[in-house]
C-alpha cells in the first residue's frame, strides 16, 4: 500500500418479492453488440465493460475456492475456474458501508472518512468507481439489496441507476423493506444491462444473503449452517447474473470482480457476527477477477492484498489512464495478474465500532500476510503460516515488532472522526438488520480516558445481541430476563436499558419499563427515543402534562416524530387548532409521516373543507405506501367520506372497500358504504356490507349489533333492522336496547 512501510515481518428480516418470481428469462435476452474486445493493449482492455458483484459479509474460508468442504457453490467455483483467485485479500473495515467506501474509492477509511455505519456519509471530493467511469464515458448502474447502502449515504454517487428502491424514506415505525431478496437486485441489474447497447457500462451488484439474520430459502436449508445455506443462495444469485450476462453475449467481453465488504465471526473468538473484533475471520475476504477471452483463468494470486487495491485495479484493467487512481491508498494488482503474486507489503484495517458504540476502545491492525498485528489495550501478535487461527499471541516475545507495528498504527488511531447526529429511525432500521449498540456511547469521542478491551467485553456484547434478538422477535419476556443480566453486569450500556425497558411495556409492566427508561435518560438526558416512548406511554395513560414534557424534550432530536406526539395529543384534548400546529411542524421535519397528514386532513374535513382534505389524505396515504404492515385507522374512511359529500360516489366506494379490506370490523367504514349502497338503491348490497359487522364473527361484541340495529333503522330498512334486533336479542338478552 503506497506510503505504508514494512514491518520486516511484520441495528423482524423482511424479504421483498417471491423468488418464485426470479426475471431471468435467459432463451429471450439478446445480444448487446460492438462490446468485443481485441487484443490487449499492455494488460488493459480498453473495450470492456466493469461488474462489481459485492456479496455482503462473506468470510473467504466459508468457499470451496478457499477449501472449504462442507458448502455448495458451484457458481463461484466456475468463476475461480474461469479467472484469477487472490488468497489473502483484506477488509479494511468489518462493516458495510466503509468497506464500500474503501472499495469504491481506493481510500483508508482516515481519508474517506466514512468510519461507521452510522453518523458518516461518504463526502463530496472522495471519487468513486461510478464517478471515475461515467467520466470516462460508461454508463453506470448499480442495485443494492440492503438499506446500509441506501443513497443518501454518498455511496451512489456517480451512478446514473442506482436501485435501492428497498429503502423507506419517512418517518413510520414499521422496519418495512430493509434488505430485500438478492434476485430484486440481479433482475434489476440486468435489466440496466440490457438497455445499455454497445455503451461500455459499469454495474454493480450488491448482494446481502449471508448477512444476518440467516434464513436461507427452501432448498438451501441441506447445509451445515444457516449461513452456509445463504452463501449457496448467494452463488445461485451470482449464476444467474452471470448467466444474464452471458444470454447477452458478455461473458467474455466483460471484467468481472468478485469480492465481500468483510466476514463473520461464528464464534471463533466469541464474536458471532462482525464489526467489534478485527480477528481473521472478520476481515479475510474472497476476491476473483475473471477477465475477457479467459485471460489467465484458473490461477491464483499469493501476497497480501487489500479491498481499496480494487478501485485503480479495475480502472486500469478497463483501460483508463494512470492519473485516474492516483492518490489512492490502493495499488493495482494488475502486474500481479503476469507474476501470480504481490510485493511485501502491508495492509491496514480497523474498527471504531466498539469506540462510537460502547465506549470501549477502538482496533487496529496490520497484516503483511505472514505475520498480523492488532493495536489494542492488550496488543496481539500472530504468525499466520504457523498459527492461521489467530490462537497464540506472540507480542510478549516479539516486543521489537510490536513495537515498531505499535508506533506506525498509532499514528492512524490518533484520527478519529467525531459521528454525526443520526435520526432514530436510522438506528431502529439497522437495529431491525442485526447492528448491534445502534446508539453512540456518551463517552466514545472522549480523548485520553482508559476504553476497555473489546475482547474482555465480547461476552457482555453477545448477551446484549441476544437480548436485542429476542425482542425482535417479540419474546418479551425472555429478552426482559436477558438484559437484565447484561444491565447487571454494564449498567451503562444505554442500549440495554432502553431494549429493556421497551420490553417490559410491550410486557404491560409500565411501572418497571418506566424506571428502565429513566435510566437511560440519565445515561443521556437528550436521547430522544426513551422520551418519545415516555410521551406515548403517558398519554394513552391520560397523563398529557407529562406526556407532553417528554414529546418536548424529544423534538430536539426528533422533531417529526415529537411534534406528531404533540399533535395526537392536542386531538385527544380535541384543540384542533393546536394539533394542526404541530401536524404541520412534523410534517415539515419530516414529510413522511403519515399520522401528521392525517390529523391535518381530519382537521379540515371537520371544518367542512374536503378538498383540502384529500390533500392531506393522499399524503398520509403516500407515506404509509413505504411502509409495509402500517394503517392508520379512518384514512380511507375519511377520504371516502369527503368524496361522497363531493359527489365522487365510484371513488368513495373503492376508499370505504380499501378501509373494510384494511380494518374488516370497521364500524364506522361499513356503515358509511352501506349508506352509499342505500343512496343508490343497491339495498341487497347494504344489508351484506352492513350485516358483514356481526355475521361471520362466533362473538361479536355487543356495540356491532347495536351499531348494525341503528344503522338500518336510520337508513329507512326497518325489516333489516327487526332481523338483527332479533338476533342481538337472543345473544344479549339482558340488554334494553334491543326489546
Amino acid at each position: 500500500m503506497t506510503g505504508m512501510p514494512s514491518f520486516g515481518g511484520g441495528a423482524v428480516r423482511s424479504r421483498v418479492g417471491a423468488r418464485s418470481r426470479i426475471w431471468i428469462m435467459v432463451s429471450a435476452l439478446g445480444v448487446l453488440p460492438g462490446l468485443g474486445c481485441g487484443p490487449k493493449t499492455g494488460g488493459a482492455y480498453p473495450e470492456a465493460s466493469v461488474v462489481l458483484i459485492s456479496i455482503d459479509t462473506l468470510r473467504a474460508d466459508r468457499l470451496a475456492l478457499y477449501g472449504y468442504t462442507h458448502g455448495r457453490t458451484p457458481n463461484l467455483d466456475a468463476l475461480g475456474r474461469d479467472g484469477v483467485v487472490f488468497t489473502d485479500v483484506s477488509s479494511q473495515v468489518p462493516l458495510t458501508l466503509p468497506a464500500h467506501a474503501s472499495m469504491f474509492t481506493g481510500l483508508l477509511p482516515p481519508k474517506h472518512e466514512v468510519r461507521d455505519n452510522l453518523g458518516f456519509t461518504l463526502k463530496e471530493g472522495h471519487r468513486t468507481l461510478a464517478e471515475r467511469f461515467k467520466a470516462a464515458g460508461f454508463a453506470t448502474g448499480g442495485a443494492v439489496s440492503a438499506y446500509v447502502l441506501r443513497s443518501q449515504t454518498g455511496i451512489a454517487r456517480g451512478f446514473e441507476v442506482y436501485d435501492d428502491a428497498l429503502i423507506l424514506e419517512g418517518g413510520n415505525e414499521s422496519m418495512g423493506s430493509l434488505q430485500r431478496d438478492g434476485a430484486e437486485a440481479v433482475s434489476s441489474l440486468l435489466h440496466f444491462v440490457e438497455g445499455q447497447g454497445g455503451k461500455r457500462f459499469f454495474a454493480f451488484l450488491h448482494l446481502y444473503e449471508p448477512h444476518s439474520p440467516w434464513s436461507p430459502p427452501e432448498g438451501f436449508r441441506d447445509l451445515p449452517s444457516p449461513y452456509d445455506g445463504e452463501i449457496a443462495y448467494a452463488d445461485e444469485l451470482v449464476g444467474r447474473f452471470l448467466a444474464g450476462l452471458s444470454a447477452r453475449g458478455l461473458d467474455r467481453r466483460v471484467i468481472v470482480a468478485l469480492t465481500s465488504d468483510h466476514g463473520e465471526g461464528l464464534g471463533d473468538h466469541g464474536e458471532q457476527e462482525h464489526g467489534l473484533l478485527l480477528y481473521r475471520e472478520a476481515v479475510h475476504v474472497p476476491l476473483v477477477l475473471r477477465l475477457p477471452d479467459g485471460a489467465g483463468h484458473g490461477s491464483k494470486v499469493s501476497g497480501a492484498v487489500a479491498l481499496v487495491d480494487l478501485a485503480p485495479t479495475l480502472l486500469e484493467l478497463a483501460g483508463l489512464p494512470p492519473g485516474e487512481h492516483a492518490g489512492m491508498d490502493g495499488v493495482s494488482l494488475r502486474a500481479a495478474l503476469e507474476t501470480g503474486k504481490v510485493g511485501t507489503r502491508n495492509v491496514y484495517s480497523e474498527t471504531l465500532y466498539p469506540r462510537y458504540h460502547f465506549g470501549w476502545s477502538d482496533l487496529y491492525a496490520s497484516s503483511d500476510g505472514r505475520f498480523r498485528f492488532i493495536l489494542a489495550p492488550s496488543p496481539e501478535l500472530y504468525d499466520l503460516r504457523q498459527d492461521p487461527g489467530e490462537r497464540k499471541n506472540l507480542a510478549a516475545a516479539r516486543p521489537n515488532a510490536v513495537t515498531s507495528m505499535e508506533k506506525w498504527l498509532a499514528q492512524a488511531a490518533s484520527t478519529v472522526t467525531a459521528p454525526e447526529a443520526v435520526d432514530a429511525q436510522t438506528r431502529e432500521r439497522l437495529a431491525s438488520l442485526g447492528y448491534v449498540g445502534t446508539a453512540p456511547a456518551a463517552a466514545a469521542a472522549g480523548s485520553g480516558a482508559v476504553l476497555a478491551d473489546p475482547k474482555d467485553k465480547i461476552a457482555s456484547y453477545e448477551e446484549l445481541r441476544r437480548g436485542l434478538a429476542l425482542r425482535s422477535r417479540g419474546q418479551n419476556q425472555e429478552a426482559v430476563d436477558q438484559l437484565r443480566k447484561v444491565v447487571a453486569n454494564n449498567p451503562q450500556m444505554v442500549d440495554a436499558w432502553e431494549t429493556l425497558g421497551l420490553s417490559l411495556i410491550s410486557l404491560g409492566r409500565d411501572k418497571e419499563g418506566v424506571e428502565a427508561l429513566d435510566r437511560v435518560i440519565g445515561l443521556d438526558p437528550l436521547r430522544a427515543e426513551p422520551h418519545l416512548a415516555l410521551a406515548r406511554l403517558y398519554a394513552l395513560g391520560g397523563d398529557l402534562k407529562t406526556a407532553t414534557t417528554h414529546a418536548e424534550i424529544a423534538s430536539e432530536k426528533e422533531p417529526g416524530k415529537a411534534f406528531e406526539i404533540l399533535a395526537q395529543i392536542m386531538m385527544d384534548e380535541r384543540r384542533e387548532a393546536d394539533a394542526a400546529a404541530f401536524a404541520r411542524r412534523s410534517v415539515a421535519a419530516d414529510p413522511q409521516r403519515s399520522m401528521s397528514h392525517f390529523i391535518l386532513g381530519t382537521v379540515s374535513r371537520n371544518r367542512g373543507q374536503c378538498e383540502a382534505a384529500l390533500l392531506s389524505f393522499e399524503k398520509a396515504a403516500a407515506a404509509l405506501a413505504r411502509s409495509v404492515g402500517s394503517v392508520v385507522r379512518s384514512l380511507h374512511f375519511q377520504t371516502a367520506d369527503c368524496l361522497a359529500r363531493m359527489g365522487r360516489e365510484k371513488e368513495a366506494e373503492k376508499e370505504f372497500l380499501a378501509e373494510i379490506a384494511a380494518l374488516p370490523r370497521s364500524i364506522e367504514a361499513r356503515a358509511g358504504l352501506a349508506t352509499l349502497y342505500r343512496s343508490q338503491s343497491r339495498d341487497q348490497e347494504a344489508r351484506a356490507v352492513l350485516g358483514g359487522l356481526v355475521e361471520g364473527d362466533p362473538s361479536p361484541p355487543v356495540e356491532s349489533y347495536w351499531a348494525v340495529v341503528e344503522t338500518f333503522r336510520v337508513l329507512g330498512d326497518m325489516e333489516a333492522a327487526r332481523r338483527f334486533a332479533a338476533e342481538a336479542r337472543a345473544r344479549f338478552p339482558n340488554d334494553p336496547r334491543f326489546r
